[in-house]
């Protein structure tokens, strides 16, 4: 299986995606789940917060990359970014199917898991709540990566997470230690 990063909420921060750097280079998919550019009313300004930066790596890249559209980002993020965020995303890769959307569209896990077996998903990503998760849950693994620069986890920390050779891990983006990972299979 290749390796695919999964990120979600950065809000705007260049820096934080910097960071990412690192995992991401040795990525042949990179999923991000949402709230790319704007830092949101309810957020305060990220650290490194350069929507312009981040929008022209983005653009210049030659980074195999799937995006959707979080409940902050807007018209005008379509026109900077490579292409109009979609509300979700399906992704078939490596015999599991993937689903992502942000999260916002649910408050429920249970609602979230219903949203995935529609699309008979072995996986949900999602966004939003900036908290890491990975657990399964009647047949659907959901993963939400935490948030790339707002973490809002006790301790805050910010997190990435990745999916390779049948397992998924959510790392500390600034240190990549493992904060949980999972088997998993398309059995």
């Amino acid at each position: 299986m290749k390796k695919i990063i999964v990120a979600s909420d950065l809000h705007g921060s260049y820096s934080a995606w910097k960071k990412a750097e690192k995992y991401v280079l040795e990525s042949d998919l990179i999923l991000i789940s949402g709230d790319i550019l704007y830092h949101g009313a309810r957020n305060p300004l990220t650290d490194g917060y350069n929507t312009s930066e981040l929008s022209q790596e983005l653009n210049d890249s030659d980074y195999n990359i799937m995006m959707v559209k979080g409940n902050v980002d807007s018209l005008v993020d379509d026109w900077v970014l490579p292409y109009p965020l979609p509300e979700y995303a399906l992704i078939d890769r490596d015999g599991l199917r993937i689903v992502m959307y942000h999260g916002h569209q649910h408050k429920s896990e249970e609602e979230r898991i219903e949203f995935a077996k529609r699309f008979s998903a072995d996986i949900l990503i999602f966004g939003h709540t900036h908290k890491p998760t990975l657990k399964k849950e009647k047949g659907v693994i959901l993963l939400n990566p935490g948030s790339l620069s707002l973490p809002k986890q006790k301790p805050p920390v910010a997190s990435i997470a990745e999916i390779e050779d049948g397992e998924i891990k959510i790392r500390e983006l600034d240190t990549g230690d493992i904060i949980s990972s999972m088997e998993v299979s398309n059995e």
